[in-house]
């Protein structure tokens, strides 16, 4: 006889693959919320199939559904909202693609940032080796200073 009980398909351990996601959608939500909560955003909306309607989760209902999925392996029980305004949610598409831009925006701002303090200490005088050190020691990434936008001048 087996030791290992067979379990039915619908309850099925998480894979370490789908754990991992999950925690990184908590940290997506808690940033969600920090980022388009004050825009009065109050959550996501979601299509259900099962009901065939849309369900309206606010962002701390959104994180414990996401918990208890880590915790229990399934999705919770679901009711839909009380008469929830649509204006107030966006689909987790839209929310993650949003997130996806924020992030990108703040990499290609901070890119932009240190490529013009790179030429500003340059037109100082700056040497390559001196104006990589003093970035360096501020901790920020050092791009190749023998290419690119800043190289040459």
């Amino acid at each position: 006889m087996d030791d290992e009980l067979e379990q039915p398909e619908g309850d099925a351990p998480l894979e370490d693959d789908e754990r991992d996601l999950l925690h990184q959608d908590l940290v997506d939500v808690q940033s969600l919320k920090e980022l388009l909560g004050p825009k009065g955003i109050k959550g996501v909306v979601f299509y259900c199939p099962d009901c065939d309607e849309d369900h309206y989760l606010a962002w701390d209902l959104l994180a414990g559904n996401l918990r208890e999925m880590l915790d229990a392996g399934e999705s919770p029980v679901h009711e839909p909202a009380f008469q929830p305004d649509p204006d107030e949610y966006v689909s987790w598409d839209y929310a993650r693609g949003f997130l996806d831009g924020y992030e990108s925006y703040e990499q290609e701002e901070l890119g932009d940032a240190v490529n013009r303090v790179i030429l500003e200490l340059r037109d100082r005088g700056w040497s390559p080796e001196q104006v990589r050190s003093f970035l360096a020691s501020a901790g920020l990434d050092v791009p190749p200073l023998d290419e690119g936008p800043v190289a040459g001048r």
